[in-house]
């Protein structure tokens, strides 16, 4: 067994030394990001409930996680997943050809995807900008690239369907095209940093889980490789009159402040300087307080980071607390459940990109079948990973 544990380890070790990624795990991380936006909304009732109290006594009444049967009818889909299927559409058609006609596609896709949004609770911004593109709703047509800057797209729209990027551009080499298309996702319908930039990480942080980087180390990466890089790009496409420079800086300092502050809450290294001296100390971070199991305390924190007081509702707080929730709960399927999930904030959307990002790492470790063996759309979504993965 031990032999067997190494060689395991190893493999792994030389996987991510050769940059290659665990493809069997694209299909679980689709279809646990559909759990965890099915179990969020349930069909509206958790996802507009502010009382976490009233969620977790519910969940224990239908007997925990291992009862979970996730269904059309009971749990039926939101908007998150709906577009976020829309996404893997768009970045797996044959046709594409460069990155400008994959975000054309994604537009295409995100403007039929409105068809199927009955009793799935759009987001007002999303349904607001995709309107703009869509002929007969408004007396101008906008292009892909022409939704202007507004201070009120900050929300998560861009952040719970971005995932799969991820999953699709994984490496080093495709980090330029990941920034462009995962930016450019959230931007179609959020033109804000606070919201695109979301967008962004989610698709960031997918394509370090499907490679099995150790998540303790992906806020440092973020900030040191990948932010100086994204903020060329978004320098480089300023010269568009609804990409201005200073209609950004306001939500460009709100995003990178948030992330600062949590990483420094939790006593990860943004800095190269800050993990020498974590080492140096024999910090073993992240370190959460001693209390945090009680979702109470939890839930205090998710309102704390919040920009209007509902917890996961922007771009920021979105993948801030599904990343804490992947440090907290490990390889463990029902914590991650319950600090992903079973909050009184936006929970379907944190649910939606959290688990997608466990579901990468860890594949269906310890989730019982019937948490996604009748989700509404399921031969879709394994659809739709089988191509990501080619």
């Amino acid at each position: 067994m031990l032999k067997f544990i190494n060689t395991f380890a190893n493999r792994n070790i030389t996987q991510r030394i050769m940059g290659s990624i665990n493809k069997e795990n694209i299909k679980p991380a689709m279809l646990l990001s559909a759990f965890g936006d099915a179990c969020g909304y349930k069909n509206g009732y958790w996802e507009f409930e502010k009382s976490p109290s009233r969620i977790y006594r519910e969940y224990e009444a239908l007997g925990g996680y291992k009862n979970l049967k996730i269904n059309k009818k009971d749990w039926r889909l939101s908007d998150d997943t709906i577009m976020h299927m829309a996404t893997a559409i768009a970045i797996t058609r044959p046709t594409n050809t460069d990155n400008e006609s994959i975000c054309k596609e994604l537009a295409t896709a995100y403007i039929h995807s409105m068809e199927d949004m009955g009793g799935r609770a759009p987001g007002a911004q999303t349904i607001s900008s995709i309107s703009s593109m869509t002929p007969g709703f408004k007396s101008k047509v906008y292009k892909w690239n022409e939704i202007e800057f507004s201070d009120r797209a900050g929300g998560c729209g861009g952040s719970m369907r971005s995932m799969c990027i991820g999953f699709k551009y994984w490496s080093d080499e495709q980090l330029d095209t990941l920034i462009e298309l995962s930016i450019e996702s959230g931007r179609i319908t959020h033109n804000n940093p606070v919201g695109f930039l979301g967008a962004f990480v989610s698709a960031l942080f997918a394509s370090y889980a499907i490679r099995s980087i150790p998540p303790k180390t992906w806020g440092l990466k973020l900030m040191t490789e990948a932010m100086p890089k994204v903020k060329d790009y978004l320098e480089k496409t300023s010269n568009q009159t609804n990409h201005n420079s200073h209609d950004y800086e306001k939500g460009w300092t709100y995003f990178w402040n948030s992330w600062k502050s949590y990483l420094k809450l939790r006593q990860i290294p943004s800095t190269p300087e800050e993990l020498k001296v974590i080492n140096d100390k024999g910090i073993n971070y992240p370190v959460f307080p001693e209390n945090y199991s009680d979702y109470n305390v939890r839930e205090q924190f998710y309102h704390s980071i919040s920009f209007s007081g509902w917890g996961g509702s922007s771009g920021h707080d979105s993948c801030i607390i599904a990343y804490d929730a992947l440090l907290g709960a490990g390889d463990n399927w029902e914590e991650m459940i319950k600090r992903s999930i079973l909050h009184g904030g936006d929970n379907d959307s944190t649910g939606a990109i959290g688990c997608c990002w466990w579901g990468a790492l860890y594949g269906f470790n310890g989730v019982p079948e019937c948490n996604y063996e009748t989700i509404e759309y399921k031969s879709v979504i394994e659809g739709l990973a089988k191509e990501i993965s080619k």
